[in-house]
Protein backbone atom coordinates (compact mmCIF):
# COMPACT_ATOMS: atom_id res chain seq x y z
CA UNK A 1 0.00 0.00 0.00
CA UNK A 2 1.39 3.44 -0.64
CA UNK A 3 1.89 6.25 1.65
CA UNK A 4 2.48 10.11 1.38
CA UNK A 5 4.93 11.76 3.05
CA UNK A 6 2.43 14.64 4.21
CA UNK A 7 0.43 11.76 5.85
CA UNK A 8 3.74 10.35 7.35
CA UNK A 9 5.15 13.69 8.88
CA UNK A 10 3.35 13.83 11.87
CA UNK A 11 1.99 10.11 12.61
CA UNK A 12 2.50 9.24 16.35
CA UNK A 13 5.17 6.35 17.36
CA UNK A 14 4.20 3.60 20.11
CA UNK A 15 5.72 1.09 21.87
CA UNK A 16 4.06 -2.31 20.74
CA UNK A 17 2.29 -2.45 24.91
CA UNK A 18 1.46 1.40 25.07
CA UNK A 19 -1.16 3.10 23.11
CA UNK A 20 1.28 6.28 24.42
CA UNK A 21 2.58 8.08 21.37
CA UNK A 22 6.85 7.75 22.67
CA UNK A 23 6.88 10.85 19.60
CA UNK A 24 5.64 11.65 16.24
CA UNK A 25 7.25 10.89 12.78
CA UNK A 26 9.53 14.33 11.71
CA UNK A 27 11.07 13.21 8.56
CA UNK A 28 11.90 10.15 6.29
CA UNK A 29 15.94 9.73 5.27
CA UNK A 30 15.79 8.38 1.11
CA UNK A 31 18.56 6.63 -0.22
CA UNK A 32 19.35 8.86 -3.39
CA UNK A 33 20.76 6.04 -5.14
CA UNK A 34 17.85 3.28 -4.44
CA UNK A 35 15.18 5.20 -3.42
CA UNK A 36 14.79 2.81 0.03
CA UNK A 37 13.67 4.14 3.14
CA UNK A 38 16.74 4.15 4.97
CA UNK A 39 15.08 5.28 8.13
CA UNK A 40 12.20 7.31 9.88
CA UNK A 41 13.61 10.79 11.82
CA UNK A 42 11.88 11.44 15.34
CA UNK A 43 14.30 13.95 16.36
CA UNK A 44 16.23 15.81 14.28
CA UNK A 45 18.04 18.16 16.43
CA UNK A 46 19.72 14.82 18.44
CA UNK A 47 19.33 12.79 15.34
CA UNK A 48 17.18 10.19 16.71
CA UNK A 49 15.82 7.90 14.34
CA UNK A 50 13.68 4.53 13.41
CA UNK A 51 14.60 1.78 11.21
CA UNK A 52 12.16 0.21 8.65
CA UNK A 53 13.08 -3.34 10.21
CA UNK A 54 12.00 -1.77 13.89
CA UNK A 55 8.57 -0.93 12.76
CA UNK A 56 6.05 -3.86 14.04
CA UNK A 57 3.00 -2.41 11.86
CA UNK A 58 1.81 0.86 10.48
CA UNK A 59 -1.73 1.86 10.72
CA UNK A 60 -2.66 4.80 12.01
CA UNK A 61 0.82 5.00 14.52
CA UNK A 62 3.84 3.48 13.84
CA UNK A 63 4.36 0.25 16.47
CA UNK A 64 7.75 -0.42 17.41
CA UNK A 65 8.93 -2.89 19.81
CA UNK A 66 10.16 -0.69 22.76
CA UNK A 67 11.95 2.73 22.95
CA UNK A 68 15.79 0.70 22.06
CA UNK A 69 13.90 0.75 18.98
CA UNK A 70 15.00 4.78 18.64
CA UNK A 71 18.95 4.75 18.22
CA UNK A 72 21.44 7.69 16.82
CA UNK A 73 21.31 8.29 13.27
CA UNK A 74 25.33 8.18 13.16
CA UNK A 75 25.00 4.46 14.60
CA UNK A 76 24.22 3.41 11.35
CA UNK A 77 26.31 4.12 8.19
CA UNK A 78 24.90 4.62 5.82
CA UNK A 79 22.03 6.83 6.90
CA UNK A 80 25.32 9.11 8.03
CA UNK A 81 26.32 9.10 4.60
CA UNK A 82 22.73 9.98 3.23
CA UNK A 83 22.77 13.00 6.19
CA UNK A 84 25.78 14.15 5.11
CA UNK A 85 24.98 14.29 1.30
CA UNK A 86 22.09 16.26 2.43
CA UNK A 87 20.09 15.13 -0.39
CA UNK A 88 16.88 15.40 0.03
CA UNK A 89 12.99 14.60 -1.25
CA UNK A 90 10.27 16.51 0.02
CA UNK A 91 10.47 20.36 -1.50
CA UNK A 92 13.33 19.56 -3.72
CA UNK A 93 13.80 21.05 -6.96
CA UNK A 94 12.89 18.84 -10.14
CA UNK A 95 14.52 19.14 -13.46
CA UNK A 96 14.60 17.25 -17.05
CA UNK A 97 18.14 15.51 -18.14
CA UNK A 98 17.96 18.87 -20.43
CA UNK A 99 17.15 21.78 -17.75
CA UNK A 100 14.02 22.21 -17.83
CA UNK A 101 12.64 22.91 -14.75
CA UNK A 102 9.22 21.19 -13.84
CA UNK A 103 8.67 22.14 -9.87
CA UNK A 104 8.91 21.20 -6.92
CA UNK A 105 8.46 18.06 -4.75
CA UNK A 106 5.30 18.64 -2.69
CA UNK A 107 4.40 14.69 -1.72
CA UNK A 108 5.53 11.70 -2.43
CA UNK A 109 4.56 8.24 -2.15
CA UNK A 110 6.50 5.13 -0.80
CA UNK A 111 5.62 1.68 -0.78
CA UNK A 112 4.48 0.75 3.00
CA UNK A 113 5.56 -3.18 2.61
CA UNK A 114 8.88 -2.71 0.43
CA UNK A 115 9.79 0.78 1.88
CA UNK A 116 10.53 2.18 -1.58
CA UNK A 117 9.87 5.24 -3.41
CA UNK A 118 7.32 5.05 -5.83
CA UNK A 119 6.07 8.76 -7.07
CA UNK A 120 6.45 12.23 -6.75
CA UNK A 121 4.21 14.75 -7.29
CA UNK A 122 5.75 17.22 -8.72
CA UNK A 123 4.13 21.11 -8.81
CA UNK A 124 5.40 24.78 -10.20
CA UNK A 125 4.33 27.59 -6.99
CA UNK A 126 3.66 31.37 -7.21
CA UNK A 127 4.45 32.75 -3.34
CA UNK A 128 4.22 29.41 -2.16
CA UNK A 129 0.44 29.58 -2.31
CA UNK A 130 -0.96 28.67 -5.57
CA UNK A 131 0.13 25.31 -7.17
CA UNK A 132 0.07 24.97 -10.79
CA UNK A 133 1.18 22.26 -14.02
CA UNK A 134 1.31 19.83 -11.49
CA UNK A 135 2.40 16.35 -12.47
CA UNK A 136 2.94 12.93 -11.05
CA UNK A 137 6.23 11.07 -12.00
CA UNK A 138 6.90 7.68 -11.39
CA UNK A 139 10.51 6.72 -9.73
CA UNK A 140 11.15 4.53 -12.48
CA UNK A 141 11.86 7.94 -14.56
CA UNK A 142 14.00 9.42 -11.50
CA UNK A 143 17.86 9.33 -12.81
CA UNK A 144 19.25 11.30 -9.77
CA UNK A 145 18.76 12.49 -6.52
CA UNK A 146 21.12 15.56 -5.32
CA UNK A 147 21.51 17.91 -2.84
CA UNK A 148 20.38 21.28 -5.14
CA UNK A 149 17.66 18.74 -7.48
CA UNK A 150 16.01 15.83 -8.51
CA UNK A 151 16.67 15.23 -12.10
CA UNK A 152 14.11 13.09 -14.00
CA UNK A 153 14.16 11.57 -17.78
CA UNK A 154 12.49 14.47 -20.20
CA UNK A 155 9.48 14.52 -19.65
CA UNK A 156 8.92 10.79 -20.34
CA UNK A 157 6.67 8.99 -18.32
CA UNK A 158 4.87 12.16 -16.82
CA UNK A 159 1.71 12.55 -15.86
CA UNK A 160 0.19 16.04 -15.88
CA UNK A 161 -2.72 17.90 -14.61
CA UNK A 162 -4.54 14.43 -14.38
CA UNK A 163 -8.15 16.62 -13.48
CA UNK A 164 -7.37 18.73 -16.87
CA UNK A 165 -6.65 16.13 -19.06
CA UNK A 166 -9.71 13.75 -18.06
CA UNK A 167 -11.96 17.07 -18.32
CA UNK A 168 -10.69 17.39 -22.00
CA UNK A 169 -11.07 14.18 -22.83
CA UNK A 170 -14.53 14.44 -21.49
CA UNK A 171 -15.76 17.52 -23.24
CA UNK A 172 -14.43 15.88 -26.64
CA UNK A 173 -16.29 13.31 -26.00
CA UNK A 174 -19.20 14.78 -25.82
CA UNK A 175 -19.09 17.27 -29.21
Amino acid sequence: MDRFYTKIVGLPVVEDDSLRALTTVKDLIIDPEKGKVLAFVVDAGKNLIIMPMDIISWHDVLHINNRDSIIHGDDIFRVQTVQKNGAKVFGNRVETKDGKYLGNVVDYAIDNQLMILKRLFVAKGFLGLVRYDSRVIASKNILEILPEKIIVKDDAGTVKELVKEKRTVGEAAAA
